[in-house]
Order: structure tokens, then sequence, then C-alpha cells
């Protein structure tokens, strides 16, 4: 009994944790109707601030490391926090209303990656800093035991604030008239402005008051837990604040709270159970990742709006997803077109060779990661700019076709030329699986189950025995085909065999394009509605752009496997398919040639340059990146390739015409 009452009380504890930080996304997507996927990392933010203030700083009062001066730290952080919400919704948010709505999910995936390496840059860059032992105050000492649970005051303080927040923005919304007004404005923007209410006003409020609840959470993590790293607040918490609201129901400050308590008892309580599993499948697998992904799958697929949400048209809206448009009918139809395409590739397939030949192993190695994740873009570009949809979670079908190919060559000795279609056609059918909940809804929902996904196969599926050879991992054995030795030292022949893979995926992309399915794909992601409306046969649309887009990331796994001596699990955290997205956003979403443009930005230069010493410089510059192209340039690099083509051909053709024009006789002339 002492036992299931101590785990009861810290399901209590993880679930107001969870909650608080569902409400402060809730906040905002009401207010804004943008999903804030950075909004764990601003809490982060505040707390190392609060931390310095509080242990470093010397111009506050009050002793250093006291709670006096904790609770005059926390104001500050809070405030600051407060400011840079304002700031993003008045220079970012603001710039991009109107904009597909994937536009600015990726803006947030941006402002946290930039987020985070702020916080590695100003506070973890040194060696010193990096071991710094660092904790919060409680503003009282008091404890006592529940159970089997010491309750110590950060739980204390947890249990007072977390409740009070919510009474107190329940109370503000109810009999406010802002707060009203805000309740207005989430539920009919076009009615509130008939009604003289300003909808910017409502969604700088609600960033603002989102941005001081991350913070707050934040504080309260960094104490409840008794100190503060770089991971305090990691994907990890995104996952199951998603989960509370996605729960709740996105639209709820109600049901945020009520979904972070189920979440947070239902971790508790499996965490309880498994406790007492003789060590063996099912200890390795029911773990609280497992029970999140299927929550989340369960809500999706049965009450997509939530416990209390409601139903949202804007779902409905024409082309979530912006993509890059192709060249002008006129410039297109020419044979120039063709052959500055073909000249293109040649050049850019020559480049790599000669790369390849006059560098040594560990540049080949690099050049094969841009391959996997040019690989990964392209999956990425059928799925998003082909169907619409949105994954977050494809790094972890990257994984699945590593640890699959490590299983079938090296476990099961399948050959190779066998194992690889194998890899190809299982990606297809776990795709299937996760895209299910795509059936009845899209967009940023599905985003959510996705990140799940990559968040279960992270801390489970790749860490059983079974399946990943547990913490471990699988040693991969390099097969050899014909006169390509795959495990040769030079990494040359895996180059060679690297760019076929890729080559055969694009020409598979490309042929999905121009076919009857590729123009079924582009009308469902045009419009819903209308491509029903025209015959299409829209489930088997979307499975069938889920599929191959999972079989696709499959085989970018396969490769990725054979450029590794073991697979491990270490090598695919969930944060990664955050990243990813920047691979297609930055080479310009629904371009293939993009996909490649993407790959070498994200992936080779920073592994060129030896990012390892500056690891804050990868988040923040490609954040800066993202941020640039979602504001500015949305066609990305794709985009200014195919301008720069455009004039090529123009010049061209001009050239090539101009011999032919006769010029008419002068009337005039005897």
């Amino acid at each position: 009994m002492s036992d299931f009452l101590g785990y009861f009380v810290l399901g209590i504890t993880q679930g107001l944790i969870y909650g608080l930080l569902a409400l402060g996304i809730v906040l905002i997507y009401k207010g804004s109707r943008v999903l804030n996927l950075a909004h764990p990392f601003f809490g982060l933010l505040c707390a190392f601030v609060a931390w310095w203030l509080t242990a470093q700083a010397g111009f506050l009062p009050f002793a250093k490391g006291s709670p006096a001066r904790f609770a005059v730290a926390s104001v500050l952080a809070l405030a600051l926090v407060g400011l840079n919400g304002r700031s993003i919704e008045h220079s970012l948010i603001r710039k991009l209303q109107g904009a597909p709505r994937l536009i600015t999910l990726v803006l947030t995936i941006a402002l946290g990656q930039g987020t985070l390496g702020i916080v590695y840059l100003v506070f973890n860059r040194t060696e010193r800093q990096f071991t710094q032992a660092r904790y919060l105050p409680p503003f009282f000492n008091a404890s006592f035991d529940i159970g089997n649970l010491t309750a110590k005051a950060g739980f204390i303080q947890v249990w007072i604030a977390v409740p009070l927040i919510a009474i107190g923005l329940a109370a503000f919304f109810k009999y406010t008239k802002f707060g009203i007004a805000v309740r207005a404005a989430a539920e009919n923007a076009e009615s509130a402005r008939l009604l003289g209410i300003s909808v910017d006003r409502v969604s700088s409020f609600t960033w603002i008051l989102g941005s001081v609840t991350a913070g707050i959470a934040g504080l309260l993590i960094s104490v409840q837990r008794g100190g503060l790293d770089i991971t305090t607040l990691t994907t990890g918490f995104l996952v199951y604040s998603l989960a509370a609201a996605l729960v709740g129901g996105l639209t709820s400050l109600p049901g945020a709270m009520v979904g972070g308590m189920i979440v947070g008892m239902s971790e508790t309580m499996l965490n309880m159970l498994v406790r007492d599993l003789s060590p063996g499948f099912w200890r390795e697998v029911l773990k609280p990742e497992l029970l999140v992904f299927g929550i989340v799958m369960i809500v999706l697929l049965f009450k997509p709006n939530g416990l209390f949400g409601q139903r949202e048209e804007t779902e409905d809206k024409v082309a979530f997803i912006p993509v890059l448009r192709s060249l002008p009918p006129r410039v297109r139809e020419t044979p120039y077109a063709a052959w500055t395409g073909r000249a293109g590739t040649v050049l850019a397939l020559l480049l790599a060779l000669a790369t390849s030949l006059a560098t040594g192993s560990r540049t080949n190695g690099v050049l094969v990661d841009v391959v996997v994740y040019a690989i990964l873009g392209v999956s990425l570009t059928v799925l998003m700019g082909y169907t619409g949809q949105i994954s977050l979670g494809h790094w972890a079908l990257v994984g699945f076709g590593a640890f699959l190919t490590a299983n079938l060559f090296t476990r099961a000795h399948v050959p190779f030329l066998i194992t690889v279609p194998m890899v190809f056609v299982w990606g297809m059918l776990l795709s299937l699986f996760i895209g299910l909940p795509a059936l009845r809804i899209r967009g940023l929902y599905l985003a959510i189950v996705t990140l799940a996904f990559a968040f279960f196969s992270e801390f489970t599926l790749f860490k059983t025995t079974a399946f990943a050879g547990s913490q471990n991992g699988i040693r991969m054995e390099k097969p050899k085909l014909g006169p390509l030795d795959l495990g040769s030292s030079t990494n040359r022949p895996l180059f060679l065999y690297s760019l076929f893979l890729l080559f055969l995926v694009l020409w598979l992309a490309r042929n999905i394009a121009r076919s009857r399915t590729g123009r079924n794909l582009f009308a469902l992601r045009e419009n819903e509605k209308a491509a029903a409306t025209l015959g299409v046969d829209l489930t088997m649309a979307k499975l069938t752009g889920f599929a191959l887009s999972g079989g696709i990331a499959a085989l970018a796994g396969s490769l990725h496997a054979l450029n590794n001596p073991t697979v491990l699990a270490a090598s695919f955290p969930a944060a990664t398919s955050l990243v990813v997205i920047a691979v297609v956003m930055i080479g310009g979403i629904g371009s293939l040639q993009g996909a490649i443009l993407g790959a070498i930005v994200v992936s080779g230069l920073p592994n060129l340059l030896q990012y390892d010493r500056n690891r804050w410089l990868v988040p923040i510059g490609t954040g800066i990146l993202l941020i640039v192209i979602l504001v500015r340039a949305r066609g990305g690099l794709a985009g200014l390739l195919q301008i720069v083509k455009l004039r090529v051909v123009e010049t061209l053709a001009a050239v090539a015409e101009r011999p032919l024009v006769r010029q008419a006789p002068d009337r005039n002339s005897p």
C-alpha cells in the first residue's frame, strides 16, 4: 500500500508538470493557431538564466544562492522569456499570418533549435561549464514521507504553484473582459474582428503568457529534480506535454490539465506495475514511451479532438504545405530546360566523384552521411511535398531500417541483395501503421503521433535485446557487391553504392510524380474535398504516400548501417527527427534537387567543419537559416537554383533565336 501511495503522489506531481507545459502549448495554439514545438526549450532558457542570476550575477541583492535572490532572479528570467515570446509573435508569427501552417510549425522547430544553441553557447560551451554543478534553491525547506516517496520542497512547490496558476487562468478567461475577448478571438477570429477585438493583441498576449508558463515549468522542474543541465527539458517533455494537450484537446485549457494528469498518472502506474516483472521482453517493452505513443494513437484514431476540444475546420484549408512550383510552361517546354537540367546533373555527379577520389576515408564517410540525409529528404518530399502530410518521426524510420538491415544481414545471414528490398517493404508496412491516424486527421495532429513514435523508438524499440541488441547495439558486417567491397577502409566503394541508391530513389520518386498515382497525391495535397469530388480515393492516396515515404526512409537506414561499425540506439534520438525537417525546408520542399541541397547544408558542411568542437554552431546556424528561408525565401535553395536555371534557359533561347530573326526591309530605301 505504501508503494502505491508513493507512486500515486509521484504521478500527481508529474501530471501537474505535464499539465502546466500543455497549458502553455494550448494558450499559444488558441491565440495564434501555432503549435509551438519550441515550448520546453523556452523553459530551459528561463531556468538557466534564473540559475545564472541566482548563483553568478554580482548586481542583484541578497546572498548568492539564497531563496530570496532566486525569487528576484525568477521574476527577471520570466520577464525575459515573456519579452522573447512577444518579440517572436510580433516579428515572425505576425508576418506569417495566412501562410501554410507547416511554415509556422517549422518556424517553431527553428526557434527551439536556436534557443537550445544559445543555451549551449552561453552556459555549456567550455569544459568547465559542461561539468559545473547547477541547482536552483527551493523557496522553503520542508520534506515528509508519503508511502515510499520522500516529498521534498520541490514537490510541494509543484503542488502549490500549478493549481494556483490553473485556477488563476480559469478565473481570468471567465470573468475578465480581456479574457473573454481572448476566448472569442480563439473561437472565431473573423467574428471577433467584427466586434472590435484586436486579434493581433490577443495573439501577442497568448505568446507572452504561454512563454511565461513554459518558464515557470522550467523553474519548477529544475527545483524538483534537484539539478539543472542541458538535458533538464528535452524532447521528452515536449512529447509528454503534446500528448497531454492532445488528450484534453488542443483548444481546451481545462483539458490541458486533465490530459496532464492522465498522462502523468498513467506513466507512474505503468512504472509501478513493470517494476516487479522479471527481466525479459515485456520489461523492456512496457515503458512510458510506449504508453505515450499508444495514448496518442488511440486518441487520434477514436477521438481526434480530445476529451474537451472542439472540431477545427482549419485543417481543411487548401495547400496545408507550400511547395516549390515548376518553371513556367514557356520555359519548361523548350529543349534548353532539359539540356540545362542534364548538364547540372552531370556536373554535380562529376564533382562528387572527383571529391571522393581526391580525399580520404573520413571525407568519403561524410559524403555517405550526406547521401543518407538526401535519401531521407526524398522520402520527406514524397510525404510532405507530394501528399501534404507531415512527419516529425522520419529519423526513427531510418533507425528501423538500420536495425532491420543489421538483423537480416548480420544475424540472419540473408543475402544483401535480398535484404535491401526486404528493408524497403518492411519500412512501408511500419509507415502504414504509423499513418493510420491520417485516415481521420491531417496536419498538426498527425505530426504529434509521428514525433511520439520517434520518442518510443529511441527509448524502447531501439533498446530491446531481440531487435536492437539492447544497449550494445548490433555490429554490422559489410558485404561485397562484385568489385565493390563496402567494408573498404577508404569508404570509396560505399560512397559509389550510396550514389547508386540515391539515383534509384530519385528515379522512383520522379516516376511516381509523373504517374496517375502522383497526380492523385498532388490533388490530395492541394485540397482533400476537391480531390474526393474528382474521384480520388483519399484512403488509398494517403496510405500510398505514407508507405512509399516510409520505404525510402528505411533504405536510408540501410545505408546508415553500412556507414557505421555498430548500429546503436544513441544514433537515432527523437530530436533529430525535428532537425531533418530542415533538410527539405532549407533545400526547398517539393523539390528532389532541394532534398540533396538541404542534405549538403544540414549534414555535409557541419561534419566537414568538425562541429563537435563547437556544438552550439549547428543548432544556432540551422535555426537562423531556417527562419530566413521561411520568412524571406520559402522556395529554399532549390528556389534560388530555379531562378538561376530560368535565367540560363532564357539566355540560351534568346541566343539561339537571334540569328533567325530577319530584319524587315525599309520601304523608303531605293
